[in-house]
């Protein structure tokens, strides 16, 4: 029994290391490269980086956290390879390439788990409306927003901000007055409504908003 059980608890120990190694890790990396010979020199210069991505607008830029916290940021034109659904607030890899006659070549490939590409590629929605009541006792209005995109900034019990159509970001505080319904972190897809009354007071509900692979 007691070599089972060991052998149980190290098939345990070795599924949490290759987990733990499953995580991406940020990492920068600078490499130059001269060849001389018969003809003229070729000098190449790559750079790679593996970290969170701060920003990203599809076909024009990308800005990526790496270690340190330093940022790197790079240009993407139409040649530009991108690989899986690049998400704000997620780990990518960029792999930068300069050859010797000044042609770049800029390669990303995403590292974000697999909810969150699926919840970026998912479809957006936000909304306005109004509603005015009149009768009996004093008029009221209310004020609503509805918002249903992936999370790009979470603070707990002070703001969220979230990415909608258009790529558009929409804030909202957190405050006491705030509805919490499911567990969510960057990267993932949420509904957001808010309400405000005529009288000042503002409600704000964030919610899970799973999509089906």
């Amino acid at each position: 029994m007691k070599r089972l059980a060991s052998a149980a608890i190290a098939l345990l120990c070795t599924v949490g290391v290759n987990a733990a190694a499953q995580v991406p890790e940020k990492a920068h990396t600078e490499t130059t490269t001269k060849q001389t010979g018969p003809g003229p020199t070729i000098k190449t210069e790559a750079e790679t980086v593996t970290g969170m991505v701060k920003e990203y607008e599809a076909g024009k830029k990308i800005k990526i956290e790496g270690p340190g916290d330093k940022s790197y940021s790079f240009d993407l034109d139409p040649s530009a390879q991108v690989e899986g659904a690049i998400v704000v607030g997620q780990m990518a890899k960029v792999t930068y390439h300069k050859m010797n006659d000044g042609t770049e070549h800029v390669a990303v490939l995403s590292e974000a788990t697999r909810s969150a590409q699926i919840a970026a590629a998912a479809p957006k929605m936000h909304s306005e409306s109004t509603v005015k009541h009149t009768g009996p006792g004093p008029d009221t209005k209310m004020k609503m927003e509805v918002v249903v995109g992936t999370v790009k900034e979470y603070v707990p019990g002070k703001t969220i901000k979230i990415v909608g159509p258009k790529s558009k970001d929409y804030s909202f505080d957190l405050d006491e007055q705030v509805s919490l319904k499911g567990s969510f972190s960057v990267g993932e897809r949420v509904k957001v409504t808010y309400s405000k009354t005529n009288d000042g007071q503002k409600v704000t509900t964030v919610e899970s908003y799973a999509t089906k692979p």
